[in-house]
């Protein structure tokens, strides 16, 4: 009798405690639901927003999503998009998220030139490249070295560029570490950041003589130095070819004798700042 009763109270004991286990898992059901429901305010897309573009706050509106439709990281003030730069395409009503904004250094190259700069890129060695240290963000002067007279005269060389901010060496536009690896200390290309001038003076000096980079330091004024102007010999800027004459038809009489075009009046060629011409012997233009 005492055996049959002790079976029927664990029984009891057993019923209670597996229905508060089912009421308990069924509460915690409805909470997570009701918690899911949850409106959130979310920060949305006001319109189609293009990749790399400036975001502003009439591109941006407030949105009220269930918790269970919001992603893990989207903004819920407007603010913190505001000025940043839209990493990929945002489709009107999409959520706007930490990952899909950030800061022109976060993105390529195009969104860290500033307004009216020109990237250019030219070709360096370990020697060049300040052997192998120089790194994105540095400021460089750009050395323009002519190649030697024919009469053997020593070139003069010129500093035509002063505190230029390098972009990029090689295919990287940032060094996480204070020394560069091996291999992006054997980059073969510099990238500088150049106004449209002084792009057309880089691309002419570096076609006519030999360029080399004099780190600055940071703590050197921008306009400390001017620049220099750079002479060349005549020779050794190229001819254009003559223009192919047509095959005659008929022979046609001996034109009167004209006499010959003179040669350029001057014996350099000055490259200096936004310019490019011809200088006599005795003064410049």
């Amino acid at each position: 009798m005492n055996t049959r009763r002790i079976t029927l109270l664990l029984a009891i004991l057993l019923a209670i405690g597996t229905g508060w286990l089912t009421l308990n898992y069924i509460n915690n059901v409805k909470k997570s639901t009701l918690a899911d429901n949850t409106p959130r305010t979310v920060v949305v897309a006001a319109v189609d927003i293009p990749a790399r573009t400036t975001i502003t706050a009439n591109m941006l509106r407030q949105s009220s999503l269930p918790a269970s439709v919001v992603e893990r990281d989207t903004l819920a003030n407007p603010a913190d998009a505001t000025g940043q730069l839209s990493l990929i395409t945002i489709p009107a009503g999409s959520q706007v998220t930490a990952s899909k904004v950030g800061h022109p250094q976060d993105v390529g190259m195009s969104v860290r030139l500033a307004p009216g700069k020109r990237a250019v890129s030219i070709q360096i060695d370990r020697v060049k490249g300040i052997s192998g240290l120089l790194q994105p963000g540095d400021r460089v002067d750009v050395l323009a070295i002519p190649p030697r007279a024919s009469n053997g005269q020593l070139p003069h060389t010129a500093a035509i560029l002063r505190a230029i901010r390098v972009l990029a060496v090689g295919a990287e536009l940032e060094t996480t570490s204070a020394t560069p690896s091996p291999d992006y200390q054997n980059s073969t290309t510099v990238t500088l950041e150049v106004t449209p001038q002084q792009a057309d003076l880089l691309a002419s000096a570096d076609a006519n003589t030999t360029l080399r980079l004099a780190l600055r330091s940071p703590r050197e004024p921008l306009a400390s130095q001017p620049t220099e102007s750079l002479e060349l010999p005549i020779t050794q800027v190229a001819a254009a070819p003559a223009p192919a004459r047509p095959a005659a038809v008929a022979p046609a009489p001996a034109p009167a004798p004209q006499p010959a075009a003179a040669p350029p009046h001057g014996n350099i060629m000055i490259i200096d700042g936004d310019r490019i011409g011809w200088s006599t012997s005795e003064g410049n233009p």
